[in-house]
């Protein structure tokens, strides 16, 4: 049972409270018998909430009230996809923990939705919009717009693959190569694989870590380091990462050439994030600085060579990596992000002389093409060399999208 109530009060705070997951989960998850379990039931429940929410609605008459919805959600999601669990266990337990949470005239009502839930097969809406939403746990906004931007085949193929788990790492330039790093690897008798971006995927065991904590590797996604590479850096330039946190775009520039970067964030804590990425990797030429891209800066104003922005967006392009994204997701949030994208671009056109590279980590048109299609037409000093969207692959590629733009020659 202990494993089961440190899931659910997780999720509680999560679900009322408006907590963050993996920091709520990091902050209580020391204490559990078994924290595999616990980390697999809470973003379990978050990333199955959309099919969760459907199977409620089909079992309970009426929505009950949110603690015992949580306990509802958190009970059929261990019925469904944990088998370590006896399932009359699972049952007791959720019983006996809404009791503690003085919810004891719902006990009967908690112990026959479930009981009800197991013993019956839910089938699919048979609107297949509405079966894609559910199957894929996946709003059915977001299923709607992205059957209209990719078409429904591509939309099914890339919300249906399955959840990576292997980490991307690459060498710290400055210490070693791509291939100096492979040897250390071989001769522990680690496997890997290569990606496009010139880094690895492994498995996260402790070694790994080791490599990490002394600056020697870094954990960095594979589209990360492709809108790093695709501002094409070169010796002697200056540099504006624009929304820098937490610094690992800036510090793979600053090993790719020799080159002055400038990494700015709005947040203090979050410039503290890219001091301590400085710190570990041994970075050098990267001056960390208080800034508010979506207001011109003067004393930016035509300094920089290259400009980077990864703007702030939505996160649909990982939500795999923050289960609860889809809790607070909108079409009309992400239509304000996109106003804030704007901001940021155009202001970034001000401060730099050759390149921007724009990249957000979400799979939808209104905070890419719509934002830079729009710049280009209004800014037609600016041009697009290329652009990519990206898409989760189940092999390692997040959803990401990467613009090159540059200024066209007088």
């Amino acid at each position: 049972m202990n494993d089961l109530l440190m899931a659910f009060e997780v999720l509680l705070a999560i679900y009322k409270d408006g907590a963050y997951s993996n920091l709520e989960l990091n902050k209580r998850v020391n204490g559990a018998s078994n924290q595999a379990i616990v980390t697999r039931l809470v973003y379990g429940v978050l990333q199955k909430d959309v099919q969760l929410e459907y199977y409620l609605a089909k079992v309970a008459s009426k929505r009950p009230p949110k603690t015992i919805a949580v306990l509802l959600k958190l009970g059929m999601y261990a019925l469904t996809y944990i088998n370590s669990i006896p399932r009359y266990a699972v049952v007791d337990s959720l019983v006996t923990i809404c009791e503690k949470y003085g919810k004891r005239q719902l006990k009967g009502f908690v112990n026959s939705t479930l009981k009800n839930f197991d013993a019956s097969k839910i089938a699919l809406p048979n609107d297949r919009f509405e079966a894609m939403s559910v199957e894929a746990s996946v709003p059915l906004w977001l299923v709607k717009t992205y059957c209209k931007q990719y078409g429904f085949d591509a939309t099914r193929e890339f919300l249906s693959v399955d959840t990576f788990t292997k980490e991307h790492i690459r060498p710290n330039l400055r210490k070693q190569t791509l291939e100096q790093l492979k040897g250390l690897l071989d001769a522990q008798n680690i496997a890997y694989e290569e990606s496009l971006a010139s880094g690895l995927f492994v498995d996260n065991i402790a070694y790994i870590k080791s490599l990490n904590e002394r600056g020697m590797i870094t954990y960095q996604s594979m589209t990360s380091m492709l809108a790093a590479q695709a501002m094409e850096v070169e010796d002697g330039e200056i540099v504006l990462d624009l929304c820098s946190a937490p610094g690992g775009k800036a510090v793979y520039m600053s090993e790719l050439a020799d080159v002055t970067i400038t990494a700015c964030d709005i947040h203090e804590h979050r410039l503290q994030l890219i001091r301590d990425y400085i710190n570990r990797m041994g970075a050098k030429n990267i001056t960390v600085q208080h800034n508010d891209g979506s207001i011109v800066a003067s004393d930016f104003v035509g300094k920089f060579d290259r400009t980077l922005c990864d703007v702030p967006c939505s996160g649909l392009g990982v939500v795999g990596k923050k289960a609860d994204v889809y809790l607070t997701a909108s079409m009309d949030k992400c239509l304000q992000l996109a106003a804030l994208q704007y901001e940021i671009l155009c202001n970034a056109s001000k401060y730099t002389k050759k390149r921007i590279v724009y990249s957000t980590c979400t799979t939808l048109r209104e905070e890419n093409y719509n934002v830079v299609g729009r710049f280009v037409k209004e800014n037609p000093a600016w041009q697009v060399v290329r652009s990519q969207q990206y898409l989760h692959d189940g092999k390692g590629q997040d959803g990401f999208f990467i613009a090159v733009l540059e200024k066209k020659s007088l």
